[in-house]
């Protein structure tokens, strides 16, 4: 059974924000930013961040997928080259990809625009 991807995340262009760097199997590791709070607000974030892993270790789709997160492309345009890359893990990439994506949006990892540049809403 195949879900329906809300196809207005599909469209929209997803640009890398925190740093990152391939490690020796070319593999994606990215580093989480650092919270920006101040005072006892501030430790409790910079605690959470810390227990939270502050570097991510993605495995060989997740780093096809990163790589690819440039602002060149839409999300549709990724899955679909992800889905060539990988033809026995493509039924369903959409979906994960658009759970991938909004994750990551979250995370403060990417910033996801629609095609007239303008950005989507922060993430919480």
């Amino acid at each position: 059974m195949s879900e329906v991807v809300d196809s207005e995340i599909m469209g929209c262009v997803p640009h890398r924000l925190g740093p990152w760097q391939a490690d020796g199997d070319a593999r994606v590791v990215v580093e989480r930013p650092r919270p920006s709070t101040r005072g006892l607000r501030g430790a409790f974030d910079h605690l959470r961040w810390l227990m939270a892993h502050p570097k991510i270790r993605l495995d060989e789709l997740g780093s096809f997928v990163w790589k690819r997160l440039d602002g060149g492309e839409t999300l549709a345009e990724i899955a679909s080259a992800t889905a060539g890359a990988f033809p026995d893990r493509a039924e369903g990439i959409e979906q994960r990809l658009a759970l991938f994506a909004t994750a990551l949006h979250h995370q403060g990892l990417i910033e996801l625009r629609v095609p007239d540049g303008k950005r989507t809403a922060s993430p919480k």
